[in-house]
């Protein structure tokens, strides 16, 4: 059997809402196949057969899509939205360790 490696096509960050002000990312992956998959903040990783099935399941975890929140939810859950900044790392240990980030470390760090 011939590993054949998959190609990002689009890479997009959720939040989960009910942990607000806290920051609990989970990032969700699209691949050249149509398939995805979400990494939590506690390295977990689920597959999916596609997008779709990706984002109902974000969803009934009570995820929200980092692009999608405005003024209002800024509002509505007591988040500064310009204080906010998608995780990063070198290696995907170093990133799952940034996805989780407490109200007083956001304001640490700005």
């Amino acid at each position: 059997m011939q590993f054949q490696e998959k190609f990002i096509l689009k890479e997009n960050w959720w939040l989960m809402w009910c942990s607000f002000p806290n920051l609990n990312w989970a990032r969700l992956r699209t691949y050249d196949d149509l398939s995805s998959e979400i990494l939590d903040c506690d390295g977990s990783k689920y597959t999916f057969s596609n997008e779709e099935e990706a984002r109902y399941f974000l969803m009934e975890d009570e995820f929200t899509q980092f692009e999608l929140l405005d003024q209002e939810d800024e509002q509505e859950h007591g988040i500064s939205l310009c204080l906010i900044q998608i995780p990063k790392g070198k290696n995907e240990k170093e990133l799952i360790e940034k996805m989780y980030v407490k109200q007083t470390e956001i304001r640490n760090e700005h």
